[in-house]
């Protein structure tokens, strides 16, 4: 209830009076509004000097189509009443109960309902509005004057209808009939949802917000937040914009700045804004994105997302694609779609006797292996995989492939790496390709981060030949800097990727020679639609951002490496091949002291890791926000570690 309720009941001046007289001519009563926001007497008589103007230039019907639709991005049920009741004489009451209720349907021309979209839009995201919005009038037919007269009359509608909003004044009795105003104001679920979504829309935008300038690490632990978050289950139900407001001011101490430019933790990638979107999206649309027959939409954005990345990574165009949680389930997909393969290859039916009793699969991997791989080498069954030589960049090692393979009898899987999580190095794919496939071997590549170079012309002949393989699996959430949680499993062959996973049952609706649904090429019946963020992050970058993306994160990885090699006591053990940086600081004594300083400090963060039996601090370059102030800013970060330990420049 507004505190002005029983504000001005008479009028204090002339002005103030004619509108009173005007507002019980017209409905019998002084409408709340007018009462109340005419105590500023003069604000208000420029008011309705403004909007008769825009009203007159841009004539009745446009500008009560302009009007309707701000209120209603803007959800104001005074507004949208009040000229509800004024556009009667203009539509009708069919049309406009039409219009209420979707105006795309409601008779008008396309160039009222280009009006229509553009005034909601000055309500629900003015400050998104781009060139092409305005184009998109001046392409319905309106000249320059008719364009700003749009603009205006929805932007004088937010000025009007916030002013309303925020001093919350009461609802006035309407004429309409009850169909009519609760098509125009709503009804139902719509504002159940909004006032939670609002609150963790205002939270997120602070959030980022803070990102570029705030600490990287967390101020807190993970004991102490559960400990605040402790307690009995309550009783009853709580305000969901209430239930979000608490969730944010309790878990923010808590949250790593991941999506900072100063981050290069574990191959963490950030988030571009239009994945973001997409993935906000993905949430309010809350579809099983499992079944083209169910949800069509994201079946078909799977299949054109699939589409690009396979071009952009250059792999066989024939070859299946499925989005699953992350890396680790990635490489689930290809090695068991390999499982399947190399049995049936040895005349054994997984699917009917299982592994016991069959041959056993030999996986041979280099010997800095991934432990995602061990991971899903372990869910599939396989146990530990046989370990090949490398050399000291973490590449295997051919002519050791080569004898491990000749010693191999019975099915064989040989997994080759792109990306070695502390040099960056590439595995020599085809000359191992090659090898395995002479020996009969599946060969499954594990690319989280490194799969990406194949995209750039700079990075991709470090790749060569990795198309030949059989299976490859990568991260979208790191690269690609789409929200977490999203990999990419992709196998040359579809029909050894659906044996693998296809399953069939009555009610599982299938659209006879459709393509494979998506669950068929992945372990999960039932996942959010992950391909929506990454038809985003792709449709924004286009080809050439997105090659600019992956250069652009080796080049930072260079540009660390060199800044701060520079640094006193600074050893870079790694050829920085790609997006990895490895260094050392003396001892491992020396090299833990470091690295826990600089994670102390916060300012930015990287990870401790041990490579070739030295303590090292690890720097993976995956965000895409990360410039050259933040790789200063980090060379000064280490800096400042080394000088408290003694450690100065000569």
């Amino acid at each position: 209830m507004s505190i002005f309720k029983n504000t001005a009941r008479q009028p204090v001046d002339d002005y103030q009076a004619e509108l009173f007289d005007a507002d019980i001519a017209d409905v019998g009563f002084v409408a709340a509004h007018t009462r109340i926001l005419s105590a500023n007497s003069e604000a208000y008589a420029a008011w309705e000097s403004l909007t008769g103007s825009i009203a007159a230039s841009l004539g009745l019907r446009r500008y009560e189509l302009a009007t309707l639709a701000a209120a209603r991005g803007l959800r104001s049920s005074h507004c949208l009443l009040a000229h509800g009741r004024k556009s009667l004489g203009i539509f009708g009451r069919e049309q406009l109960l039409a219009i209420a209720r979707d105006y795309h349907h409601a008779g008008l021309t396309p160039a009222e309902v280009t009006l229509m979209e553009f005034a909601e839009k000055v309500s629900t995201s003015s400050v998104s509005m781009v060139e092409a919005d305005s184009q998109s009038l001046r392409d319905a037919g309106y000249t320059d004057r008719e364009i700003v007269d749009i603009a205006l009359a929805a932007a004088a509608r937010n000025f009007y209808s916030r002013a309303i909003q925020s001093l919350a004044i009461e609802l006035d009795p309407t004429e309409l009939d009850d169909e009519l105003a609760v098509a125009l104001v709503g009804d139902g679920p719509p504002d159940r949802y909004r006032p939670a979504l609002e609150r963790a829309h205002e939270r997120a935008l602070d959030w980022l917000d803070s990102v570029p300038t705030r600490r990287v690490a967390p101020a807190t632990t993970a004991d102490e937040l559960e400990a605040r978050f402790s307690g009995p289950l309550p009783d009853g139900p709580t305000d969901a914009a209430t239930v979000v407001d608490e969730l944010a001011a309790m878990c923010e101490p808590g949250l790593m700045a991941i999506p900072s430019g100063r981050f290069f933790g574990w191959v963490m990638g950030g988030t571009l804004p239009a994945a973001l979107a997409a993935d906000w999206l993905a949430s309010a649309w809350d579809q099983n994105a499992a079944m083209r027959f169910a949800t069509p939409a994201t079946a078909a954005v799977e299949g054109i997302a699939g589409r690009w990345l396979i071009d952009l990574l250059g792999l066989p165009s024939t070859a299946a694609l499925g989005f699953t949680t992350g890396g680790t389930m990635a490489n689930f997909v290809g090695l068991a779609a390999g499982r399947k393969a190399v049995l049936d290859a040895a005349g054994w039916n997984l699917h009917r006797d299982g592994l016991t009793g069959s041959p056993r699969i030999t996986v041979l991997v280099g010997d800095e292996s991934h432990v995602s791989v061990d991971l899903a080498l372990r869910y599939l069954g396989l146990g530990e995989p046989r370990t090949v030589a490398t050399d000291d960049q973490g590449r295997i090692l051919p002519a050791a492939l080569g004898e491990a393979l000749d010693a191999v009898d019975g099915p064989v899987i040989v997994g080759l790496q792109a990306g070695n999580i502390h040099s960056g190095a590439f595995d020599p794919m085809r000359e191992c390709i090659r090898l395995a496939h002479d020996h009969g071997a599946w060969v499954h590549v594990d690319g989280a981060f490194g799969l990406w170079a194949a995209a750039s012309p700079r990075y991709r002949e470090a790749l060569d030949g990795v198309d030949g393989a059989d299976s490859w699996a990568t991260d979208a959430h790191k690269t690609l800097n789409v929200p977490y949680d999203c990999g990419v499993a992709v196998v040359a062959r579809p029909e050894a990727v659906q044996s693998a996973f296809g399953a069939h049952a009555s009610y599982l609706i299938q659209e006879g020679s459709a393509p494979a649904d998506p669950w068929e090429k992945v372990p999960e019946m039932s996942r959010r639609a992950r391909e929506l963020p990454v038809w985003a992050a792709l449709r924004s970058l286009g080809r050439s951002g997105t090659v600019a993306l992956v250069e652009g994160l080796a080049a930072n990885a260079r540009a660390l490496a060199d800044g701060l090699g520079a640094l006193p006591g600074v050893e870079v053990l790694n050829e920085v091949a790609f997006t990895q940086v490895s260094l050392a600081f003396g001892t491992d004594e020396r090299t833990r002291r470091v690295t826990q300083r600089v994670m102390d400090e916060g300012t930015v963060w990287m990870s401790g890791s041990r490579w070739h039996d030295r303590d090292v601090l690890r720097i993976s370059v995956s965000n895409w926000s990360t410039d050259d102030a933040d790789v200063a800013t980090t060379v000064a970060a280490v800096s400042r570690a080394l000088a408290a330990e003694g450690v100065t420049q000569t």
